[in-house]
């Protein structure tokens, strides 16, 4: 009977440790699994830098969207406008603070590359987020559309 409590009591245990696991540290995407769509099923390996960084109330985060890498601008004073927009489209990057509730993140952006994210109305942004292990976690985009993004990261040590 005593081993049966103390399994029982260990099973009860675990997803209460799993919830408690820190967010602290800097991530990197590793892959992107599409849920619906004409993409349905297809899976991902992340190749462009993907980065999210969490502190104990701030987070920041910083992606490469392009496909091989964005290309170099000329000097600054040769560079146009156009080079400029075009590099800067497959770049984001937001910084901010955070609170976490469970599996329930809330993020207030305070700076973005996009200014739209920091308006009032899009404050703010909420996700779920799942530590699959202590150096994984998964975290979920669903677009107007329906289609949902996996996003898995893995701890930087």
């Amino acid at each position: 009977m005593r081993r049966f409590i103390t399994l029982l009591a260990i099973l009860l245990a675990i997803p209460t440790l799993g919830a408690a696991q820190s967010l602290e540290g800097v991530w990197l995407g590793t892959g992107v699994r599409v849920i619906g769509g004409p993409d349905d099923g297809q899976v991902t390996t992340i190749t462009q830098p993907r980065l999210l960084i969490y502190t104990d109330a701030f987070f920041m985060w910083a992606f490469d969207g392009s496909e091989s890498g964005r290309a170099l601008l000329p000097p600054p004073d040769q560079a146009s406008d156009a080079q400029i927009g075009a590099v800067a489209r497959e770049y984001n990057s937001v910084g901010g603070t955070y609170i976490r509730e469970g599996a329930t993140i809330r993020y207030n952006q305070l700076v973005a590359l996009a200014p739209n994210a920091m308006a009032p109305e899009n404050q703010p942004l909420v996700r779920e987020i799942r530590m699959l292990t202590a150096n994984r976690l998964q975290t979920q985009i669903t677009n107007e559309d329906g289609v949902t993004l996996v996003l898995t990261y893995r701890r930087l040590e």
